[in-house]
């Protein structure tokens, strides 16, 4: 499938990104990112009309009916697809997917429509939408976004080799050998992941005039945010020092404080912590002589601590008393004025830094590195991705729309940057510019990253002045986490987990900004819930798939 040729092209590509590696989220993003040359013979491929009863083909073996004739399948039968996204709309999505479809039209006779579940409501509508019977076709999934759990339920259309090799013929030829295995579940594929090669960084983002005005010469550590917000919080009463809200950004500081705590715990030479499992089951490992013990994060010695902390600065007025129903992210309250403070990855904060810079002048924002001596992530493939839905009545139409979204350089760029002469202009070796119209489509912000490809990807020109310095520091110091490949099949604890999620919505986001009284009864509680909601048996399973995952691996 993945030819000799386009291993040489992907070498060359993997060169030019290394030397310039961009950072993301999740999240996306969080959190803290698709396109070849070879497309002359695309034009000719089309869609056979699918086969009635598509969900019959998902139960066992998928039947990928792959006839065809010499002209390619037919595509006679001009179709919208209904493509799901993460986030907020932007104000000009209409009119750059109007430029998309006019492409697309034109090549595969279809449409795409384009919906949207915020940072705020994604984590309850996600599923939901998969039994609501609603008719759509596409959506962006990631290894932190239901991935896995979807595909162990049938969620997901599987993506056989042949399907590949038929409907979407330049992903066939230019996605990463890697990126294809690790899509795996049980041996199928049901996601095309992102094919680029990302690492994940944090970063603050702050107010260079209000850092002047009380004499704090940095914000690049856990420590140096407490004395910024401080100063913010005594001196500045019309600023909340950073707004934290919605589900994007509700553990942004309690990730960054237990991951700090860990590392320095692991860097001592005491016992490794590895996150593992699910988000929501709350899981880390504990590694002492060889050994694997899977447990609950709130039996890890370090989280107490973390918790203590975050109690500090909250009861100090550093975010907002209706933070855990506040459904603007810290990003937005930013560039909106206000707060002092945002935390953001990496890739955001090009995009942030540009639009806040071009209208606040004043504010001389200034970034800096928020992994406070922490590894940066060196990111799976499946960070980002798109799948297909398992009961789209077009499967091999919305395989055929991905293939264009994914390596057509025009429509890649359209779906990624935005209108060329609108919101960018192109700077010439693989840069472009931002234009004033970006702040209604910004930079690698559309939750386009399940099509980000190493070949057409485009940098900033110009943007964050330490950039360059940021880049090398965490290209030097990123590292794969041990458990990152690791696939959890959850068939076997699907209600456990569900349990768990309701849970991980209420009682731990709330001790995750800090909101508790008496913070060794809400520990006990929040352990309490987690063993009747039946969090050992997860564990116990995930512990039995990992030893297995080691194994192998």
């Amino acid at each position: 499938m993945f030819s000799k040729l386009s291993r040489k092209k992907r070498g060359i590509a993997s060169l030019l990104v290394l030397s310039l590696l961009l950072v993301t989220l999740c999240a996306c993003g969080t959190k803290d990112s698709a396109g070849t040359d070879s497309q002359a013979n695309t034009n000719a491929t089309s869609e056979k009309q699918p086969e009635t009863g598509t969900e019959e083909k998902q139960d066992g073996e998928q039947a990928q009916d792959t006839a065809s004739t010499e002209a390619g399948p037919d595509i006679s039968e001009e179709v919208t697809l209904v493509m799901y996204l993460i986030g907020d709309r932007p104000v000009d999505n209409d009119e750059v997917f109007a430029k998309i479809n006019e492409r697309l039209k034109a090549e595969i006779n279809a449409t795409i429509d384009v919906k949207f579940m915020s940072w705020s409501e994604y984590e309850q509508k996600y599923p939901l939408i998969f039994a609501s019977g609603e008719d759509w076709d596409i959506i962006y999934t990631a290894d932190w976004c239901f991935y896995n759990a979807q595909a162990t339920k049938q969620g997901f259309y599987e993506i056989t080799q042949e399907a590949l090799e038929t409907y979407a013929p330049m992903t066939a030829e230019t996605m990463y050998e890697e990126a294809w295995e690790q899509a795996k579940v049980d041996g199928k594929v049901y996601m095309l992941p992102m094919n680029y090669k990302e690492i994940t960084a944090y970063v603050y983002m702050a107010r260079g005039d209000l850092m002047d005005k009380y004499n704090i010469t940095s914000v690049s550590s856990l420590d140096e945010a407490e004395a910024y917000m401080d100063a913010i919080v005594k001196n500045e009463p019309s600023l909340i020092p950073i707004d934290v809200g919605s589900d994007y950004d509700k553990l942004f500081f309690y990730d960054r404080m237990w991951k700090k705590a860990n590392w320095e715990n692991n860097a001592a030479g005491n016992e490794i912590i590895s996150e593992i499992g699910p988000w929501q089951v709350m899981a880390s490992a504990s590694e002492v002589d060889g050994n694997l013990t899977v447990m609950g994060d709130f039996d890890q010695e370090t989280f107490y601590d973390v918790i203590t902390r975050l109690k500090d600065w909250r009861d100090r007025g550093f975010w907002s008393k209706n933070a855990v129903v506040n459904t603007q992210n810290n990003t937005e309250s930013f560039q909106a004025g206000k707060s002092a403070l945002a935390m953001m990855n990496g890739n955001t904060a090009k995009s942030v830094y540009a639009s806040v810079s071009a209208e606040h002048p004043e504010w001389d924002i200034r970034v800096f590195d928020a992994q406070d001596g922490v590894p940066p992530v060196l990111n799976s493939y499946l960070a980002n991705g798109m799948s297909i839905f398992s009961k789209s009545k077009h499967p091999e139409r919305a395989l055929m729309a991905l293939d264009y979204l994914r390596n057509d350089e025009e429509i890649n760029s359209l779906f990624c940057y935005g209108i060329e002469g609108k919101h960018w202009e192109d700077a010439g070796e693989g840069l472009l510019v931002s234009l004033p119209d970006s702040a209604n489509y910004a930079y690698d912000s559309n939750c386009n990253w399940g099509v980000r490809n190493d070949a057409n990807w485009r940098m900033i020109e110009g943007g964050i002045p330490n950039l360059a310095e940021l880049n090398s520091a965490w290209q030097e110091s990123a590292e794969s986490e041990r458990f990152q490949t690791f696939v959890f099949n959850d068939e076997s604890v699907k209600n456990e987990i569900a349990a768990l999620g309701e849970i991980f919505n209420t009682d731990y986001k709330l001790l995750g900004l800090g909101f508790t009284d008496d913070l060794d009864a809400d520990i006990e509680k929040l352990r309490e819930k987690m063993e009747a909601a039946g969090a050992q048996k997860v564990y116990e399973e995930i512990q039995k798939q990992a030893l297995a995952f080691l194994e192998a691996n």
